[in-house]
């Protein structure tokens, strides 16, 4: 009977072994996925925020060197620290002032576009991230699985090689 039970148990526990490996298989091909497509999301998020910074970097530089015309200082573009030397104290005065309205100006559009990133971030990326924890956690559970019929697998095995110890025929002649 120990044969039977072992060899029928071994077929039951083999085939959860090979459904779980299947599973398996299929979760880990749609976490590398999604990892990889936050990974991407990513990477695009940053360069969108690099990108930003230099043309909002432009303009502030664009609209300092239009402050240096607009007040008739000479401004020589291969050297614009040259400017400041030929301005009157009053420009120079004026010129500050401007300058701390665009640097304002350009830490309060920072800010802005700060907060639009975060908020895209959030809803575009978070259901990827969320999604990736939640095929981890299936993976997780299913090489836990695996790892219990794999046991009872083995062990059906052994049931079933004692089984077979069992059914062999004694020729000895001992009793």
């Amino acid at each position: 009977m120990g044969f039977l039970s072992g060899a029928y148990g071994k077929l039951m526990a083999g085939k959860l072994v090979r459904d779980l490996q299947y599973q398996m298989t299929s979760v880990q091909s749609r976490l590398r996925r999604v990892t990889r497509q936050v990974g991407d999301m990513e990477k695009m998020f940053q360069a969108q925020e690099r990108n930003m910074k230099s043309a909002m970097m432009g303009q502030m530089n664009y609209a300092t060197m239009g402050l240096m015309y607009g007040n008739k200082v000479q401004f020589d573009p291969n050297n614009p620290l040259a400017a400041l030397g030929n301005m009157s104290s009053q420009d120079y005065t004026q010129f500050a002032a401007i300058q701390q309205q665009v640097q304002q100006q350009y830490a309060m559009a920072q800010s802005m576009w700060q907060n639009m990133f975060e908020m895209q971030r959030e809803s575009m990326l978070q259901p990827l991230k969320d999604l990736e924890d939640s095929l981890q956690t299936e993976k997780d559970n299913l090489e836990s699985r695996l790892k219990i019929a794999q046991a009872e697998y083995d062990a059906k095995k052994e049931e079933e090689k004692a089984g077979v110890k069992g059914l062999t025929p004694d020729y000895t002649g001992q009793a």
